[in-house]
Order: C-alpha cells, then sequence, then structure tokens
C-alpha cells in the first residue's frame, strides 16, 4: 500500500502538470517596431525623391543621352547581316512623365546581303530621327531607367563585292528602334539641378523599307554602354 503522505505528495505534483486555462489560445502577433520604422522610412524616401525629381509644377528641363555598342545584324532571308559599332547621341526635353529627343546615329562595320549573303556590301549607316521616353518617370533614388521608342532614317552607301560591276544605287532604309538605358546617377544627384548618369544600353533597330535602292530587312540589336544628362 502507498503511504499516506506519498499519496499527497504524487497528487500535489499531478496538480503541476495541469493547468486552469483553455486548451485553445489565441495567438497575437505583436509587430516588430524595426519593421514598422523601416517601412516608414522606405515610404518618406520614395515620397522625397518623388517630389525632388518630379515637381508638381512639372517643369521642362533639358535631356541629353549618348550611347556606344557593340551591334549584330542579320537579313530576313536568313544568309547576310554583319557585325557593326554604334554610336549615338540625343537632345531633348523632359517632363514628369514624359520626354522626347532627337538624335543622330551611326552604324559602321561590317554589313553583306544580296546573293548568297555576299553579292552587296553596306557597313556603314548614318542618319537618325526622333523618340520619346519616360521623361523623369525613369528617375528614381540613385539610379535611373528609360524606355525608348523612336524612328530612325538612314543613308547608307552600297557597294558591290563583285569584280567588274558597277556598285548598285546607295540605299535610303528606314525603321523603328526601341532602346532601354539604366544606371547610376552621379553622386548628389537630388541635389542638382541637372543631373548626370553612366550606365548600360540595350536596343533593337528594324529596318522595313529604303526610299531609294534596295536594302534589306534588316535586324539589328546592340549591347554597349550609355550617359545621362538631365
Amino acid at each position: 500500500m502507498t503511504p499516506p503522505d506519498a499519496a499527497a505528495e504524487e497528487k500535489d505534483l499531478s496538480n503541476l502538470l495541469t493547468s486552469d486555462e483553455p486548451d485553445e489560445t489565441p495567438r497575437v502577433r505583436a509587430s516588430s517596431p524595426n519593421n514598422a520604422a523601416r517601412v516608414d522610412r522606405s515610404e518618406r524616401l520614395r515620397n522625397y525623391y518623388a517630389r525632388t525629381y518630379r515637381p508638381e509644377h512639372n517643369p521642362s528641363r533639358l535631356y541629353f543621352a549618348a550611347r556606344g555598342a557593340y551591334a549584330l545584324s542579320g537579313t530576313s532571308e536568313g544568309f547576310g547581316g554583319g557585325r557593326m559599332g554604334l554610336a549615338n547621341v540625343e537632345l531633348g526635353q523632359t517632363w514628369n512623365m514624359i520626354g522626347y529627343g532627337v538624335g543622330a546615329a551611326l552604324y559602321a562595320g561590317e554589313l553583306t546581303f544580296g546573293e548568297d549573303g555576299v553579292e552587296k556590301f553596306g557597313g556603314v549607316l548614318v542618319g537618325g530621327g526622333p523618340s520619346l521616353g519616360l521623361g523623369r518617370l525613369g528617375l528614381f533614388g540613385r539610379g535611373y531607367i528609360d524606355a525608348r521608342l523612336g524612328y530612325n532614317f538612314f543613308y547608307a552607301p552600297v557597294s558591290t563585292t563583285r569584280v567588274g560591276m558597277a556598285d548598285p544605287p546607295d540605299a535610303a532604309p528606314h525603321g523603328p528602334k526601341l532602346q532601354l538605358d539604366a544606371g547610376l546617377l552621379l553622386h548628389d544627384s537630388e541635389r542638382r539641378r541637372f543631373r548626370h548618369g553612366i550606365g548600360v544600353s540595350l536596343g533593337w533597330q528594324l529596318l522595313v523599307h529604303s526610299f531609294a535602292g534596295e536594302y534589306p530587312i534588316l535586324n539589328t540589336f546592340n549591347v554597349g554602354f550609355s550617359y545621362f544628362f538631365g
């Protein structure tokens, strides 16, 4: 038999293992004050840069961009094409939500097309045209990103690769372009009226027709560096 003192002790110990609280206690997750402070600071920074880069009175600002890139071209016929270098500058204006530019572009390198892709040589394209961009909407914090849609018109001298044959007429191809610039703004950009930035540039140029002479439908992709001022 269990002594009375031992039975009382076991009863007291069993009480320690039980609880008067209900089995299911609702849990309340307390928000961290650090997270709230971090979110509040991020919101203040976004509002600060928005007011700085895009003031309510929406003034006009000068826009300038320069690009240098490596370009790879191919024709719609499946043969012909080549590698070229691209130099491009644009000048225009920006507002809070939109901007425009008028630019000049030069492609130079090795581009062949025609019969078997080697009959004609057109390694130079010089021209330019207008474009529309995101304006100052592309400025954020210490960086920028600008997507531009434009249309270029070119003059393209064409020569033949066949010995003893006269060169064909020069061409005047034209077509749409897409350009994406992204990079970092230089120090203290938010405190300056005009900002400078350096970054990368990705682009696509499509030539769909020629006003003079013969020129193939040409797809050109380019990747390089960009400079932004505005």
